[in-house]
């Protein structure tokens, strides 16, 4: 891919199926019906993929897709000129969220196209840009597997990395927490949420989960841990932001956020500083769960 972009996208871009209320899980050999059914662009990095084709960020991404409906449908709604698709002989992958009544999701994934997205495919497609966002890296399998070489790539070069890996299917091991820490020093960016935070560090609360990654990511990086309703807290060498989320009716959390990472980082590129990136952030991802169809408020 020639010629530059502000923001690179590089990781999960599947189909997601979303569906609920569900208050709670089926036994065994039952039927359980819903009220509501969404179809659409989804995974940690397709998420920030539509956040950012709505915000106006000057961005490039590139993914694995599969060849059938699932993946013929997944081309078509997403933006066609910023997105490069890999075709993949396997099946698209497909997410099935169970929205629970009181705003949080349990997630089922076929990795499918997943599988498949490498370093090696995908670094011929990557533009030059100013800033990186890693996404769903436990979904990812062998991109997973190359994030030594392709953080090492991206400091040589100078550009900024902002990472959300995601939830490891396998949990958050000693061998898992090994791998994410070993990531960091080359990571300007960690966004995550306070159940990854406290998993990974084995802290007893977001504060001092934020404390223990400030001094893991890079020297001039920021920790955001994402705390749902009550926004956010932002780590970095010099001391600690918090950014309080107003009250909205909830339609629709999934994706919120990947949403508040789009939207953080393009107000960073546009020039903002730490605090009212974080604020702009907080008022987007609001705005996009409260909204049906989604709305993002202005770039």
């Amino acid at each position: 891919m020639t010629g530059s972009a502000d923001l690179v996208i590089l990781g999960n871009i599947n189909v997601d199926l979303i569906l609920g209320p569900l208050d709670h899980w089926p036994q065994e050999g039952t039927e359980r019906l819903v009220d509501q059914l969404t179809w659409r662009v989804g995974g940690n990095a397709g998420n920030a993929v539509l956040a950012c084709a709505a915000l106006g960020t000057r961005f490039a991404a590139v993914s694995t897709v599969g060849d059938d409906l699932a993946g013929q449908w997944l081309r078509a709604h997403t933006p066609a000129g910023p997105v490069h698709w890999i075709a993949s002989p396997g099946p698209t992958s497909l997410t099935v969220a169970a929205a629970h009544p009181n705003g949080e999701r349990t997630f089922l994934t076929h990795l499918g196209h997943l599988r498949e997205l490498s370093w090696e495919a995908a670094r011929p497609w990557l533009p030059a840009a100013r800033l990186v966002l890693l996404a769903g890296a436990f979904l990812t399998p062998r991109l997973r597997r190359e994030y030594p070489a392709l953080l090492a790539h991206f400091a040589r070069q100078g550009t900024p990395v902002a990472l959300d890996f995601g939830w490891p299917d396998e949990g958050f091991t000693a061998d898992v927490r090994a791998e994410v820490m070993a990531w960091l020093p080359q990571v300007h960016h960690l966004l995550i949420n306070e159940l990854e935070a406290q998993q990974l560090t084995g802290a007893g609360g977001p504060d001092e989960a934020l404390a223990l990654l400030t001094d893991g990511v890079h020297p001039q990086g920021t920790v955001v841990i994402k705390c749902g309703a009550r926004g956010v807290i932002a780590g970095t060498r010099q001391g600690v932001t918090r950014q309080a989320a107003p009250e909205v009716d909830v339609i629709d959390s999934v994706g919120a956020g990947d949403t508040w990472n789009a939207a953080y980082l393009h107000h960073l590129l546009r020039g903002a500083a730490l605090p009212e990136a974080l604020c702009q952030a907080v008022q987007v991802a609001s705005r996009a769960i409260s909204t049906q169809p989604r709305e993002y408020g202005p770039g």
